[in-house]
């Protein structure tokens, strides 16, 4: 019983720490502007890696938000708001479903800065310039910073998914057994 509250009390952390690091990177990415010498501005609009990433964030924020009230109800109670097997079939595979998204946001978001940064450096010093004399260094950097509070959120969402995972003692058992299965009790 001490454990399952355990597990509760993790998962709201864990889901708080998901949707506080998913907020922060969209607020790094909306703020993420560079102004160039000719006066031109970059946003992350401009990157289609980078609304990904923003789309990926928000996601997983809208998703955290969503299942938070559930959560709180049943670390302060003990008990499920909605009984069956709504609930822990959405935490099992949304969790999932979430993390895998968030991991492929994280994965975009490294690439394109990598990618663009070299791209833009090796253009630059084709001129005799460098991409650090640039305010494009700043936006490149808020970049990572964004992907990075991401990889932190999928991090968090990974736990999660083990922790959304039934117990042993919850564990679905076969028709064979006369058991209708994990979806049906």
């Amino acid at each position: 019983m001490a454990s399952n509250k355990v597990r509760v009390i993790l998962s709201l952390v864990l889901r708080l720490f998901t949707l506080l690091f998913a907020a922060g990177c969209i607020a790094v990415l909306i703020l993420d502007k560079a102004t160039d010498e000719d006066g031109s501005k970059l946003t992350f609009r401009d990157i289609i890696a980078y609304k990904y990433v923003l789309a990926t964030a928000a996601v997983a924020a809208a998703y955290c938000i969503f299942l938070l009230p559930f959560t709180m109800y049943r670390a302060c109670t003990g008990k499920r708001l909605i009984r069956g097997p709504f609930l822990p079939s959405l935490y099992f595979y949304g969790d999932k479903v979430v993390a895998f998204v968030l991991a492929s946001g994280v994965g975009a978001g490294f690439l394109a800065t990598v990618e663009l940064k070299r791209f833009l450096n090796d253009l630059l010093k084709s001129f005799g310039g460098s991409l650090k004399d640039t305010s494009l260094q700043g936006f490149f950097n808020r970049g990572y910073l964004a992907t990075g509070l991401l990889a932190a959120a999928f991090l968090c969402m990974a736990l999660l998914s083990v922790f959304s995972t039934p117990a042993k003692n919850e564990a679905p058992e076969t028709k064979a057994a006369g058991n209708r299965g994990f979806f049906f009790r």
